[in-house]
């Protein structure tokens, strides 16, 4: 694990409603209504509109959250309401036209919130806190017991509520509602501490009264440990090797920074100084990494070094930057401590060198008391390319998700619009609309052909009468696609992406969390043959992409997971999937993984940041996309990055013979990579951008003009999925379809 990339971001919480909102679009606001901001921990929500009705608290019925019931008094608002990820209440207190108060979730999970809702632009001084509401009618008090406990994680607690009337008589049937936030609790008040820290649990009394405590929840003991450093068997004296390790604790959570232990049976052989071993003379030493009940062990075998050092590798001509040149020494079983003079490159712990910058570089490799130094010349990349926009196919009505070309027609998904959306490219340069099929769900987010061209899978969420799940579409006239079926039963929370291989669909299920696989062989009538989970409490998996019988799962705040679904060697099947490996790296959420060569290519989706930018989703989106090394399937390891600085990845994809990366890379538009040869570092600042594209459209050719927020990229597909021709295909949430071709300088590799 390279400790130069991002610094770990600590999420308090892994929300559902933040989710669901972030994945929506920034909202039209209707005459008559008011942009309110709806603010807490986890909440990057676009404006909401509302309006204050005499006693009521009023939504758009259309709109992204529904309003069923409520009330406004002089110094109070409480109402129940639809969110995209299931029902929920909130009660707040008033101040003027803004409230302060708790959301409480009240589906399978049940959570509550500390949160705002304001007008845009007029926050308020009130501060969320359970005492605002720590009496009401018939009610003088709430205590939850026991109060301000101490938990280990993965601890269960019960917790009774005791209620009081106005003078001080215990009621026994009080209407009592139990949330957490943080962890998990049951409707009979058991909670269920997992992550480390203070957590609040809420007892709501008659749909209006709170109660709370707090429970603190000790971090979980170390189950595991993944040591990521190769190391040797032999060692030369006067070797130095960082160890590079993460760990896994007992809730199947990493923790990138754990407290360890490592020891050396023999000090005068092999010393140990903080993670860095030191080969200090002839003879045989044990190391071990201890945490907790974790323990990895490494017999060392430390020879003397013979021969003058010298710096191996050194390439005789100039070389680029981005390329990789592996460097080594004269001296059997060396590793020496590498360092470079010049700012601009570095040399990584195993003799790979890559310079940013062009310039001569002075490499220096250090084994005890000797050095040994060497030069590399390194020139510009001299990458640049040029992209030429084609076409574009408007899009007025709705927000484009994502899209799928295949046999010169591009499917695209919708949010907002209950519409998969077909176009005729036949002329890349004129898109035609053939058809929209409309049916009940507010957010299309994934659609896919099938790779015989026979069929088209649609994904659903927000449904009108929750039945979500996919959608499938006989494309025997693909100008105009045919519902065939539907398959709703394992599904109904919703599916967020699904991934085709032969006559199975990889679903990606809102609800548990799990990747669920549909056989749609009889294509009327679709079933469940497997499913896998991620064994952790609150998890949340993104998207699933099949590759030669593996499939790389993209699970948000736990990384990418690999499974061996008919192609690992370990035994699994689409019925039965096996683990193979997990990576957690500094950064994330996991958005995206797509497999290229020896290499997974993991995006990340973060909406922490509160951007000015108008219009695009989630406001502010950042996120590199992460270069993960799975030579060894068992051992993934991380080795670079390509991060725009100012925007946000998306969804990508590879040209496998080219080594060419296209990322929708939200208001950074449309990129297109350099990934040829060994990959290390920053790779944007090694200068391996061929070209960028920003869409953007005018009020008459866009929902919404002028905000770029591209979401992927594409070929066009023919054949099983073979890419075919130089056009390519881009949608952009607020102005639709483009159609480009990539000017690419010669060569690239």
């Amino acid at each position: 694990m390279r400790r130069w990339m991002l610094p770990f971001l600590v999420l308090p919480l892994v929300l559902p409603l933040s989710a669901g909102i972030t994945r929506a679009q920034s909202m039209d606001i209707p005459p008559g209504y008011t942009a309110y901001r709806v603010d807490g921990p986890g909440i990057n929500a676009p404006p909401l509109p509302f309006k204050i009705e005499g006693d009521r608290f009023v939504a758009p019925e259309e709109g992204l959250v529904t309003v069923t019931e409520s009330r406004v008094t002089d110094d109070r608002l409480s109402m129940v309401l639809v969110t995209p990820d299931g029902p929920a209440r909130f009660i707040g207190a008033r101040d003027g036209d803004a409230f302060a108060g708790f959301l409480l979730m009240e589906g399978e999970e049940r959570w509550a919130m500390p949160v705002t809702i304001h007008p845009a632009g007029q926050p308020t001084d009130l501060v969320p806190d359970p005492g605002l509401f720590s009496s009401g009618e018939g009610v003088s008090r709430v205590e939850v017991v026991p109060a301000n406990v101490t938990l280990k994680s993965n601890q269960h607690q019960g917790f009774v509520a005791r209620v009081f009337d106005e003078s001080g008589v215990e009621i026994a049937d009080a209407d009592v509602e139990w949330f957490a936030f943080g962890g998990t609790i049951t409707e009979d008040g058991d909670f269920h501490g997992l992550s480390e820290g203070e957590r609040q649990i809420v007892a709501l009394v008659n749909g209006a009264v709170i109660g709370a405590t707090t429970v603190t929840v000790e971090p979980p003991v170390i189950e595991s440990l993944v040591v990521y450093t190769d190391v040797p068997t032999r060692l030369a004296v006067g070797s130095r090797m960082p160890l590079e390790l993460d760990a896994m604790t007992s809730i199947q959570r990493w923790n990138l920074d754990p407290d360890v232990e490592i020891v050396s049976s023999a000090p005068e052989v092999v010393a140990v100084e903080g993670r860095t071993l030191r080969a200090l003379s002839p003879g045989q030493a044990t190391v071990t990494v201890r945490g907790d009940a974790a323990r990895e062990s490494y017999p060392i075998e430390v020879v003397g070094a013979t021969g003058r050092l010298l710096i191996t590798g050194l390439p005789p001509e100039a070389v680029r930057t981005g390329d990789v040149v592996r460097l080594g020494t004269s001296v059997p079983e060396a590793r020496p401590l590498w360092a470079v003079s010049e700012p601009g490159a570095e040399v990584w712990p195993d003799g790979a060198f890559v310079a940013e910058r062009e310039g001569t570089y002075t490499v220096v490799a250090q084994l005890g008391n000797e050095v040994a130094t060497g030069t590399i010349t390194v020139e510009p990349r001299s990458v640049a390319g040029q992209i030429h926009v084609n076409g574009h196919g408007l899009n007025l009505s709705t927000f484009s998700s994502d899209l799928w070309p295949q046999n010169h027609y591009v499917y695209v998904g919708t949010h907002q619009a209950n519409q998969v959306r077909t176009y005729d490219v036949s002329d890349p340069a004129q898109p035609v609309l053939t058809d929209s099929q409309a049916f009940d769900a507010r957010v299309v987010n994934d659609v896919k052909v099938s790779e015989d061209g026979r069929w088209l899978v649609a994904t659903r969420e927000g449904a009108a009468d929750r039945r979500n799940g996919i959608l499938l579409f006989s494309l025997a006239d693909p100008a105009h696609p045919e519902l065939v079926s539907e398959y709703t039963e394992t599904l109904t929370s919703g599916v967020h992406n699904v991934f085709w291989v032969g006559s199975l669909v990889y679903c990606v299920n809102d609800g548990t969390g799990d990747m669920h696989i549909i056989d749609v062989s009889d294509a009327a009538a679709p079933h469940e043959v497997g499913r896998w989970g991620l064994p952790v409490e609150g998890r949340s998996l993104h998207d699933v992409w099949v590759q030669d019988g593996v499939a790389y799962l993209s699970y948000l705040n736990d990384g990418l997971v690999i499974l061996d679904v008919g192609g690992a060697g370990k035994g699994g099947t689409p019925g039965k999937p096996v683990l193979v490996s997990r990576i957690f790296y500094p950064g994330g959420p996991t958005h995206s993984a797509f497999r290229y060569g020896d290499y997974v290519f993991v995006g990340d989706e973060d909406f922490s940041l509160r951007g000015t930018v108008p219009g695009v989703i989630g406001n502010d989106p950042r996120g590199p996309i992460h270069v993960i090394d799975v030579s060894d399937l068992e051992r993934p390891r991380y080795v670079g990055r390509y991060e725009v600085p100012e925007a946000g990845a998306h969804n990508f994809w590879i040209d496998p013979e080219a080594g060419v990366l296209y990322v929708g890379y939200y208001q950074g538009g449309i990129r297109v990579v350099d990934v040829t040869g060994e990959l290390r570092g920053e790779l944007y600042e090694q200068g391996r951008e061929i070209a960028h594209f920003l869409p953007a459209a005018g009020p008459e050719e866009a929902k919404m003009a002028h905000a770029t927020s591209v979401w992927g990229v594409f070929p066009m597909f023919i054949n099983g999925w073979q890419p075919t021709g130089e056009v390519l295909y881009a949608t952009d949430y607020n102005s639709g379809l483009w159609t480009f071709t990539v000017e690419m300088p010669e060569p690239i590799s």
